[in-house]
């Protein structure tokens, strides 16, 4: 036996124990964040072991098919009331016990904030830290730089386990973060292992607040998808299913919020009707702007035009309107509270299966959709432009073709999730376990970026 344990085993033999990382989300599942189910079932595809936190119980009525994927235990932080209070009290007790000085400095901190936000992720705090550390978690990693970041960030100091998150769109941009006239972000960012931003925009957007931080600590990793269930399905960008006698589709999808310009796109079919053009239009989706688009599509004589279906899952997407439309309209702009889109999953999608895209360059769209090769660009608000565009788009099948092949190379060089994911796994084991870390130039080098030298932007 003396023998046995003295010999050299190969290190190729040598198996790595699987990566275990906590992911704290404002709410899980949730249906728009189809971003962040695929980012989990791609984390688990390649052996990552994950654990999921529920900042909110879900209270949708429809989920994505693809839910029912993931392996992950889903862990749901209750309130401070009720049988679950006792927990939290254990869970404070045991944190208190374990590492006195991270639980004080913890607490200092939440009451220098001087918050009430602050002061309640600290009492739900200990929870999280007591379930992560059950499970043997290495890293936290939180999706948005707002309140999950921010319980992320206490569960960290208690625990002394490294975190991340990426920053998305209205976490950065809504006006009621005050980025720039207070410290959160700040905070967030500097105490971070890393931050991922899902586009150049946000990357810079960061960089402009002066946070003095090593330029390898913000990372533009874009979200991805998985090409083996993205195929190019349509080379020369026309529909396969299209019917006899059948109107042409414009499409859209998301959720009936102002930022995605909807109003705009229903403005831009009534141009078309006015035109004779012949079309109809879908706009898929769900939320509180619905019954004004209604009450729009009704005054513009629309109701034989315009149809809201309501949410539809991703697999019908695929199945029943991706393959009839003749374009994805993505009119985003910048709402009145500052809120913004960062690159709409949909616009992804369309671009990979070979559905032409019309889209305004808001945030990091223009980092997917460029005017000519990928899509169509116009500016946002533009109504007589959305409508010139889609009417040439329509009578062009020469534009779709080349539009729909440049999409489909912008997503293998851009949004490819399997390799994407592996850089994301990559940071995080070197956060957990150190090693060696890729530079910043070959990480930008893998998701088709220049190297920062080569980027006028950062040197400006």
């Amino acid at each position: 036996m003396a023998g046995m344990n003295s010999m050299s085993i190969p290190s190729e033999l040598i198996l790595e124990k699987p990566l275990v990382v906590g992911y704290i989300l404002k709410m899980f599942p949730r249906f728009s964040e189809t971003f962040i189910l695929n980012e989990i079932l791609e984390l688990e595809r390649q052996g990552v072991k994950v654990l999921i936190f529920s900042m909110k119980q879900p209270d949708e009525p429809t989920t994505q098919p693809d839910v029912q994927k993931v392996q992950a235990r889903i862990t749901v932080i209750p309130p401070l009331k009720g049988k679950a209070l006792w927990e939290h009290i254990i869970s404070h007790g045991t944190c208190l016990f374990r590492s006195p000085r991270r639980y004080f400095q913890t607490l200092r901190f939440a009451r220098l904030r001087r918050a009430k936000t602050a002061w309640n992720k600290f009492l739900l705090t200990p929870f999280i830290v007591r379930k992560a550390r059950a499970a043997r978690v290495e890293h936290l990693h939180a999706h948005f730089a707002s309140g999950p970041t921010r319980q992320a960030k206490f569960s960290s100091m208690m625990s002394g386990i490294p975190y991340s998150f990426t920053a998305h769109a209205k976490d950065l941009f809504w006006e009621g973060h005050q980025h720039g006239r207070n410290n959160k972000l700040k905070k967030r960012v500097r105490m971070s292992s890393f931050v991922i931003t899902i586009s150049e925009y946000n990357r810079r957007f960061i960089l402009k607040q002066n946070f003095k931080v090593p330029n390898n600590r913000l990372v533009t990793i874009y979200n991805g998808l998985d090409l083996t269930k993205w195929p190019l399905l349509r080379p020369d960008g026309q529909p396969t299913a299209k019917q006899e006698n059948t109107l042409p589709l414009i499409l859209a999808v998301g959720r009936f919020v102002p930022k995605k310009g909807f109003y705009d796109l229903v403005k831009a079919c009534s141009i078309l009707m006015d035109h004779d053009i012949p079309f109809r239009c879908v706009i898929v989706g769900e939320g509180p702007e619905k019954g004004k688009i209604k009450d729009l599509i009704q005054s513009y004589g629309l109701k034989e035009h315009v149809h809201l279906p309501g949410p539809v899952p991703q697999d019908r997407l695929l199945q029943d309107f991706y393959p009839q439309a003749s374009v994805l309209v993505q009119p985003s702009v910048v709402s009145p509270d500052g809120d913004r889109d960062g690159i709409p999953t949909v616009i992804l999608e369309a671009l990979a299966i070979g559905l032409p895209v019309i889209a305004t360059e808001i945030s990091g769209i223009g980092e997917a959709v460029i005017d000519g090769d990928t899509g169509i660009i116009i500016p946002p608000g533009e109504t007589e432009a959305l409508a010139r565009s889609i009417e040439n788009l329509l009578a062009d099948p020469a534009l779709a073709k080349r539009l729909a092949e440049g999409g489909r190379r912008m997503i293998e060089k851009r949004f490819n999730l399997e390799r994407n994911v592996n850089l994301v796994i990559h940071l995080m084991k070197f956060s957990a376990r150190g090693g060696e870390r890729m530079t910043a130039t070959k990480l930008r080098r893998k998701v088709g970026l220049k190297p920062l030298k080569e980027t006028v932007e950062d040197r400006s």
